[in-house]
């Protein structure tokens, strides 16, 4: 009798199992017919909802699901999605041509430089895309310096840290992503520049890739970032933590003006097209450590080399109208985010005018076989 039961339960067992394979295939074949029915139909919207769903499930996590998503996301126009989900789908398949080639032309309409690295891997399309660009710059404006040029200054400018970078294996951490935002010139007239902030930016990337084996397309730099670009980069980063969770480290790095507000006494970071003491115009600092903390991700580094107290890299102030110095409020950090700043709420964030860098991003570099490994790689990779 023991024996029957034992046999039933595994014919019962063996039925469900096969009917739950059929079902799941149904379902993704369901899903499959849905997806290129609202593609047919120019229904993006309902095709990104789908596909959100769909990538929801782990076992759906597939390069092929990821490209399906970067597809409709490229359809209408959302670039930085494209390119994180392109992201995603090479990290799980990095054979496809289709996919390089669909993230260089996400990258070059969104205006971010290294679009021919993609190209160049996309296969057929991607040459005759490239051969049709010509010397042509990247579409969007004022983007053209999205990742900036990769070309250093002048050898005759370069110190000694711009020069003697450690070096690590390439490409081995493939899980770190960056954003660094160099704000060194400003829009309104009456903001003095941010000496060295570019070169900083410039020099701090080339560490990410040397020194910390960081993959070139998982770093987004910008160069006098707007707003709005600042916001993207964000996005993006939010994008990274959705496709990969805890297997994502973020380094966040800032260089340029941060100012107080006069009354709530914030802090905020300044874009290159910020107001000064318009705090709508700037980006809450506050807001910056909430979106960061909110990532599901393994870790968050952030470094800034900015004060926040209304003063600037000289000693003067931010602006030739203000001639007070404001201590702002300090910023609470929480969840996984660390934080490496210049400065304390009153202080200034000074040059070193030998050295081409901020004072903070010089050291900083200088001491990157201990700073940076140890404080990024010791967090970020020692899981």
């Amino acid at each position: 009798m023991k024996q029957r039961y034992y046999r039933f339960g595994i014919l019962t067992c063996l039925l469900l199992f096969l009917l739950t394979g059929n079902i799941v295939a149904q379902t993704n074949e369901e899903n499959q017919q849905t997806y290129t029915k609202l593609m047919k139909q120019k229904n993006y919207g309902d095709a990104i909802r789908l596909m959100d769903k769909v990538l929801k499930d782990k076992e759906s996590k597939t390069a092929e699901n990821y490209y399906k998503r970067t597809a409709a996301y490229a359809a209408i126009e959302s670039y930085v999605e494209a390119v994180a989900d392109c992201t995603s789908s090479l990290m799980l398949d990095d054979t496809n041509t289709e996919v390089y080639f669909l993230r260089g032309k996400c990258k070059y309409l969104f205006g971010d430089v290294t679009y021919q690295d993609d190209l160049l891997k996309g296969g057929e399309q991607g040459q005759k895309y490239l051969a049709k660009l010509g010397a042509k710059k990247p579409k969007a404006e004022p983007q053209q310096n999205y990742y900036a040029q990769q070309t250093p200054s002048p050898k005759q400018d370069m110190t000694d840290v711009d020069q003697n970078i450690p070096m690590v294996a390439a490409n081995s951490n493939k899980h770190t992503f960056v954003v660094i935002v160099a704000n060194e010139k400003y829009m309104e007239n009456n903001i003095s520049a941010v000496n060295y902030a570019e070169n900083d930016g410039r020099i701090f990337r080339q560490y990410c890739i040397r020194t910390l084996g960081i993959p070139e397309e998982n770093i987004h730099m910008k160069l006098n970032a707007t707003k709005n670009q600042m916001r993207a980069e964000m996005k993006w980063a939010q994008n990274i933590s959705k496709a990969f969770g805890q297997k994502a480290n973020i380094i966040f790095y800032y260089s340029g003006h941060g100012m107080p507000d006069e009354v709530s006494r914030k802090a905020y970071l300044l874009p290159a097209d910020g107001i000064a003491n318009d705090p709508e115009s700037a980006y809450p600092l506050s807001t910056l450590y909430e979106q960061l903390a909110g990532l599901q991700t393994n870790a968050v580094m952030v470094f800034l080399d900015a004060c926040f107290s209304g003063a600037q890299r000289n000693g003067g102030m931010l602006t030739s109208t203000k001639g007070v110095s404001i201590k702002p409020k300090a910023e609470q950090v929480s969840g996984k985010v660390a934080v490496l700043s210049a400065t304390k709420e009153d202080q200034t964030a000074y040059p070193y005018n030998e050295k081409r860098h901020g004072l903070f991003t010089y050291f900083l570099l200088l001491k990157s076989a201990t700073i940076i490994q140890y404080t990024i790689k010791g967090r970020f990779m020692s899981r």
